[in-house]
C-alpha cells in the first residue's frame, strides 16, 4: 500500500509539474513586460553649416528631421521628445558648401519640440511675480508697473484678468504667433514683446 501511495505521488508531480513556473527575476531574457518609452529631456539646441543638434551633458545628437526644428535658433533652450536612430534617410544641401566637421554621438529623430525660453535676447526676466492683463488687444504681463504684449498667448489661456502668476519672460522683436486678432479700437500701451515660460 505504501509503494502505491508513493507511486501515485511520484506520477502526480510528474504531471503536474509542466504547469508552474519559477522565473527568475534576475532574468533579463524575458523583454515581454519591457516598455520601449520616448527620450523626453531639456537641450540646448545647436545649429552651424553641418547641420542642427541638441546638445545633453555637453554632448552633441545630430538631428535628422532638420526641417521640423527650422524655427529654433542656436542656442535655445528646448524641451523635446526624440528618438534614437540609426542614419539619417535625407540630406541637408547646405552641408554641400560646408567645410567643417562637427563631432556628434549619434543621430536621432524629433518627435516634438518646445521652446523653453531664448537666452540670447536682450531681456529675460526669471521666476518673478507677475500680473495677467487682458483686454480686447490682447494678453499682457505686468512686472514692475509696466505691461508686456504676450505672443504665446496660449499658455495664458486658462488665467482670468487680474491674476497673479509667479513666470518668467524674454523680450521679442517680433511676434510670429499673433493669430488673427478682433478688430479693438483700445490703445494698450506696453513695452514691446515677450514669451512667458515656466510659469506656476
Amino acid at each position: 500500500m505504501k509503494l502505491f501511495i508513493l507511486l501515485f505521488v511520484t506520477v502526480f508531480l510528474f504531471v503536474n509539474c509542466e504547469k508552474f513556473k519559477i522565473e527568475n527575476p534576475d532574468d533579463t531574457t524575458n523583454t515581454s513586460n519591457t516598455e520601449v518609452k520616448d527620450n523626453v529631456r531639456k537641450v540646448t539646441f545647436v545649429r552651424d553649416c553641418t547641420g542642427s543638434y541638441i546638445r545633453i551633458d555637453s554632448n552633441d545628437y545630430k538631428i535628422c528631421n532638420y526641417q521640423d526644428v527650422k524655427n529654433f535658433e542656436s542656442g535655445d533652450v528646448l524641451k523635446v521628445s526624440y528618438d534614437s536612430i540609426g542614419a539619417c534617410k535625407n540630406f541637408n544641401p547646405e552641408q554641400l558648401t560646408c567645410k567643417m566637421a562637427h563631432m556628434f554621438v549619434h543621430q536621432v529623430q524629433i518627435k516634438k519640440s518646445e521652446l523653453l525660453y531664448r537666452p540670447t535676447k536682450e531681456i529675460t526676466i526669471s521666476n518673478q511675480k507677475m500680473k495677467v492683463v487682458k483686454d480686447c488687444s490682447g494678453t499682457y504681463i505686468q512686472y514692475e508697473n509696466a505691461d508686456y504684449h504676450v505672443c504665446n498667448k496660449d499658455l495664458l489661456a486658462k488665467y482670468k484678468d487680474g491674476d497673479w502668476i509667479l513666470a518668467s519672460f524674454y523680450t521679442l522683436t517680433e511676434c510670429s504667433e499673433k493669430g488673427d486678432e478682433m478688430v479693438c479700437m483700445l490703445y494698450h500701451e506696453n513695452k514691446g514683446w515677450v514669451k512667458v515660460f515656466g510659469i506656476q
